[in-house]
């Protein structure tokens, strides 16, 4: 399947995948597999965090870093 572009913040349903980008001790990072700018962050102690849209990509490594350390400044080098 293709990824689209979405004007609105897909539901997690409507995902039909995701693929792991990022990995390190306490976090792990995924993008879905059909739609761009929409992300998925799992700290290791806590509930995952979804973002979506034109700043997605900074909110995502923001709060992997967050819940890391700063290797997580290389998920999208």
């Amino acid at each position: 399947m293709d990824k689209v572009y979405s004007n609105r913040r897909p539901r997690v349903s409507e995902v039909s995948g995701w693929t792991r980008i990022f990995h390190h001790g306490n976090v792990d990072v995924y993008e879905a597999d059909n739609y761009y700018d929409y992300y998925k962050v799992t700290p290791k102690d806590g509930r995952s965090k979804l973002f979506f849209g034109e700043s997605a990509w900074m909110e995502t490594q923001r709060f992997a870093v967050d819940n890391s350390d700063f290797s997580a400044y290389n998920i999208f080098s």
